[in-house]
């Protein structure tokens, strides 16, 4: 989901690292949440290793925060800063995701008595489809196994996103680079303590707390951090008197994985909202950096897989509809809820995953690709006394 600006090397590698994004995300929803066999089976065994799948997304707010950052940073001297940027994350964003909107529209109206037959339509929450359109439905509590949370669910980070995409721009740009960073320090520091407030004294605090934007303000905010100081080039600095340091830090991070698995896999949970997205982002962030302090090292290389980055490329189409096609594959061929413990059950998930896959492709070649091209025919113009910087790497998109 990034494209190049004009000009600008790409960055593979963080095709990759989104790329492992949404297959985190897929994983979750096509294996663990899937009916997956007997407890303790083996079967039940792999299914259940993706069930922090959902930190897929935020990987994907990690991501934003550092390719969205790096480009406001670089254009923050040009006289159509906030045009330009707008216009581009229009020219990415909007089209498709209106599109899905509205096809989930024509869907119930035109096939609705059909599809109601697989599973409920969820019409009691029509009423908030204007909120879609405003990008405030991770405000909204959607009818859990229905037609509209099947279609619309998975939406909500796209709220968070396009949130994050109003405060930001304005932010970088009256800022100075110390007070921004005191900014994002204190949103990191702010966003656990907001959490365990709604979580404790709202109503349903715990989805609140997990789909809310300022609540998980601290995911981005770690994002634009890394890149604030990768620009300057203290991490690299850094990095070279204190490697081992760094290695080890990442390290331990990474080995809470198998216990956030094992005992802390639902996103809901006040602990969760306490540290547990903090340490997420923190070690998200660290893989990320790694992953440009050692370009030609093992996790680069992975990163830079064909797989990996293609994924990475289709990730925004594929993260909309994948959760829709699941559903509908089983409740059409089978008549029943996702599952891959039998041969029929595995063989449906499989071909609503290539089909997933290709409406990606053909979504990219035909609509998204091109609208991306027009988008970069916005450039940034700066004056004379403040010449043209080196461009930013990627462009980046929703995922």
């Amino acid at each position: 989901m990034a494209e190049e600006e004009k000009g600008a090397s790409r960055i593979p590698q963080l095709d990759g690292l989104r790329g492992l994004a949404i297959l985190l995300v897929l994983g979750l929803h096509f294996l663990n949440d899937s009916n997956h066999g007997p407890f303790g089976s083996l079967l039940y065994r792999f299914g259940s290793a993706f069930r922090l799948g959902w930190a897929g997304v935020d990987l994907f707010f990690v991501l934003s925060g550092f390719l969205i950052g790096g480009i406001l940073l670089e254009a923050r001297g040009a006289s159509n800063y906030f045009s330009v940027f707008y216009l581009r994350r229009l020219h990415r964003i909007v089209p498709i995701y209106y599109l899905w909107v509205t096809l989930f529209i024509l869907v119930a109206a035109v096939a609705g008595g059909a599809v109601s037959r697989v599973m409920p339509i969820g019409s009691s929450a029509f009423h908030t489809i204007p909120l879609f359109y405003l990008f405030l439905q991770n405000y909204l509590q959607l009818p859990f196994g229905s037609l509209i949370w099947t279609w619309l669910a998975a939406c909500w980070s796209l709220g968070v996103e396009e949130q994050f995409y109003l405060v930001s721009p304005p932010l970088i740009r009256a800022l100075s680079g110390e007070a921004l960073k005191k900014v994002l320090l204190a949103t990191v520091v702010a966003a656990p303590i907001l959490r365990v407030l709604v979580y404790r004294f709202l109503p349903n605090g715990g989805t609140s707390m997990y789909v809310w934007m300022p609540c998980r303000a601290d995911s981005l905010a770690f994002g634009v951090l890394a890149a604030i100081y990768w620009r300057d080039g203290s991490v690299r600095q850094w990095y070279e008197m204190n490697r081992r340091l760094f290695l080890f830090v990442l390290a331990v991070l990474a080995a809470a994985i198998p216990m956030f698995i094992k005992w802390m896999f639902v996103p809901y949970t006040l602990a969760m909202g306490a540290f547990g997205f903090t340490l997420l982002a923190m070690l998200f962030t660290g893989l990320l950096l790694f992953s440009l302090l050692e370009p030609h090292g093992a996790w680069a290389s992975f990163l830079r897989l064909g797989f990996l980055r293609e994924m990475g490329k289709l990730s925004y189409c594929m993260y909309l509809i994948h959760l829709a096609i699941l559903h509908l594959a089983h409740g059409i061929v089978l008549h029943s809820l996702p599952r891959i413990y039998d041969l029929p059950g595995a063989a449906v998930s499989l071909f609503a995953f290539l089909l997933t896959y290709g409406f990606a492709k053909i979504s990219w070649v035909l609509f998204e690709h091109p609208l991306i091209r027009r988008g970069h025919k916005f450039i940034y113009r700066y004056c004379d006394s403040n010449p043209v910087p080196t461009p930013p790497q990627l462009e980046p998109s929703p995922h």
